[in-house]
Order: C-alpha cells, then sequence, then structure tokens
C-alpha cells in the first residue's frame, strides 16, 4: 500500500534549483534556530502510516528498528484497519515503549494522505522520514539523506525548507527484484521534473523515500484537504520557499502487489496505451487534472502572500487552464513549462488535456 536547477551529472546526488524561481535566501521562514545543532542532540522521527497491512508491516518495522538509535522515535497511526495490523504495531509498542508510540487520535479513516498529515502535526524532531507499511527498509535510510540535509543546512541555514530523497529497489511480493532502479523503471527525472511548474503537474517525490527538516515540516503542516497526496505536497512546498535535494541511492524495496495503493507502474508504450483507453474510457486524465488543481488552489490559499509574484502568476496560470480555448491551454503548457518527464507522458499529456 502506498499512503506514500542545476544537474550535476555523474554525481550521486543533486540539488535542485526550482525552475526560473531561485532560492530566495532573504525569505526563508526561520523558524528554526539558525545556529549550528550539536550533532549529538539532533533527532529523527519516523512516521509509519498503517491501513490493513498485516501481512508486511512486521517486516517493516523490524527492518526501521535495524537503524534506529536513541536519537529516533517510531510513531505509528493505523487508519481504522480491520485486519490484525493494529495488534502487530501494539506488540512492538508493548516491547519498546519509549522508541514507538502508537497515535490514537480518535479521527477513524482519513485516508493515507490526511493518515500521514496527522502523523506530521505530532513529529517534533530535526529531521522526519515518512515511511509505507509494505516497504523494507536498506542500510543508509537514515543516515544517508540526513547527511545530505545536514550539508545543506550547513549551506543555507535550518531556516531553510528542505528535502531529500532517494531512489528505490522495485520489488514483487517475494521481495524479488523487478526493477533495480524505480526511477528508470517509471521512467522519472527528479533532477528536471523538481522545479515549481513540472510538480504542479507531476510529483517525482516517493513518500517512502522521504526526509525533510523541521522547517519544511513546520511549514507545510497542517497537510490540507486539498493535497492530493502528502509527498507531493511536501515536495511542491520545498519547491517553492526551499530546497529538493534528490539521490540516485537505493535505500528501499519497494514492495509490489494487488492491493498497493499506489505503486510502480512501468514506463513505456503499454503504458502510454493504457492510459489512452482509460483517458478515452472513463476521462482519467482529466480527474487527475482537477486533483492537481484542487492542490495548487490549496497551494495559493496557503501561501499567497509568501510567494513570489511570478510564482503567483504560474499557479494561477495552471489553476484557470481549462478555462483557455484548445489551442490557448498548450501554448501555455508549453510556455509555463507544466509537463511531466517522458516524451510520450508529455504527448499524451498534451493531446488529453
Amino acid at each position: 500500500m502506498r499512503f506514500g536547477k542545476t544537474r550535476r551529472r555523474g554525481k550521486s546526488h543533486a540539488s535542485l534549483r526550482h525552475g526560473p524561481y531561485p532560492l530566495i535566501e532573504k525569505r526563508c521562514f526561520s523558524m528554526v534556530n539558525e545556529s549550528t545543532r550539536p550533532k549529538q542532540q539532533e533527532r529523527v522521527d519516523i512516521l509509519l502510516a498503517t491501513y490493513n497491512g498485516e501481512q508486511f508491516v512486521q517486516r517493516q518495522i523490524e527492518s526501521i528498528l535495524e537503524q534506529m538509535d536513541s536519537r529516533c522515535r517510531l510513531l505509528i497511526r493505523d487508519d481504522g484497519s480491520s485486519d490484525g495490523t493494529r495488534s502487530v504495531v501494539q506488540r512492538f509498542v508493548a516491547r519498546q515503549p519509549r522508541r514507538i508510540m502508537l497515535v490514537d487520535d480518535g479521527s477513524g479513516r482519513l485516508g493515507a494522505c490526511q493518515s500521514f498529515g496527522r502523523l506530521l502535526e505530532r513529529a517534533e524532531a530535526d529531521y522526519v522520514v515518512f515511511c509505507d507499511q509494505d516497504d523494507v527498509w536498506l542500510p543508509g535510510h537514515i543516515s544517508t539523506p540526513m547527511a545530505r540535509l545536514q550539508a545543506a543546512e550547513e549551506q543555507w541555514g535550518t531556516g531553510t525548507p528542505l528535502l531529500a530523497h532517494t531512489d528505490l529497489v522495485v520489488v514483487d511480493e517475494g521481495l524479488r527484484t523487478i526493477a533495480p532502479s524505480f526511477w528508470s523503471y517509471s521512467n522519472l527525472n527528479p533532477y528536471d521534473g523538481g522545479g515549481l511548474n513540472r510538480l504542479l503537474t507531476q510529483n517525482v517525490v516517493t513518500g517512502s523515500a522521504t526526509m525533510i527538516n523541521r522547517a519544511l515540516a513546520r511549514l507545510a503542516s497542517p497537510i490540507p484537504p486539498g493535497a492530493v497526496m502528502h509527498d507531493w505536497w511536501l515536495a511542491l512546498v520545498a519547491s517553492a520557499f526551499g530546497r529538493i535535494e534528490a539521490l540516485s541511492e537505493k535505500t528501499v524495496l519497494y514492495r509490489q502487489h494487488a492491493n498497493n495503493c499506489l505503486g510502480a507502474t512501468r514506463y513505456g508504450s503499454r503504458y502510454v496505451l493504457r492510459r489512452v483507453k482509460e483517458v478515452l474510457c472513463r476521462g482519467a486524465t482529466t480527474r487527475c487534472f482537477r486533483r492537481a488543481q484542487r492542490q495548487a488552489v490549496a497551494l495559493l490559499q496557503r501561501f499567497a502572500p509568501d510567494l513570489e509574484p511570478r510564482q503567483q502568476a504560474a499557479i494561477n496560470t495552471f489553476v484557470n487552464l481549462k478555462s483557455a480555448s484548445f489551442f490557448d491551454r498548450r501554448l501555455l503548457l508549453l510556455k509555463h513549462g507544466f509537463l511531466g518527464t517522458g516524451r510520450l507522458r508529455n504527448l499524451g499529456w498534451l493531446m488529453m488535456i
């Protein structure tokens, strides 16, 4: 289940400038002490949202515990599971009550995005990691993005909203490798797709491979009802006001099975043909576009006074695309870079929007 700009070639990670919008250093949201924090005081909150994941959640928690040290805390919120997921979680809580906390807010079923949002509101640490119940962490899942965020904070300050995310290994239900790189498998390019205009259209950040700093956690929370998914919302806020750091290391076994909420889809001609069929039969692209527009509206409602004028103009253009004529709409898509990654994907996008 998936509750969940400058490109530096040949390096293991790259800092993403955000399209035409450079980092606004003087306008960063300095909600965190700008002084350098002692390394031993830096804490990590790990957020795990569960729902009917009895089959896989134990292995995931075990892989998390293997990387947790005294600085780490695991926060779990169950979204009203009807199987034994909650019992599995409670057994872990009983064994390690100081390290694992079951969040029970009495809100019942919220869905993946808002379930993670509630956990984010409870997070208090310097860094926050998101994880899905059916994946398995690989070594370095905490240390790799944390090192990158610490380096970015030394350069840009702890008040700068920062997000770091890694690549993933796509595996089947039995953890057998389907593809060694999720980015390649899905034809995602986080180096070119991390600008604000592109992120309005397509998310290239995978929540289960994401770590954020305290400044972004505070700025992005609470996650609004209009957000499509927590990781997409966090990426938009980071792109608008801070930085996104993409790391090519693989730190997650991204499990694919019959009950995935979201998952990996192999990109290619079959993918495109299937998408065309979906659009012709059920208007899938229109529905996805409408959700993306509602999310953009939520971004404006929350941050309009703090956005640069050209950022506001771009978001407003995206929100009002449907009111433009057929040809003007396509000109605006190209002019503002409201595109995803992949030629076939963009061709379909231009044809069907």
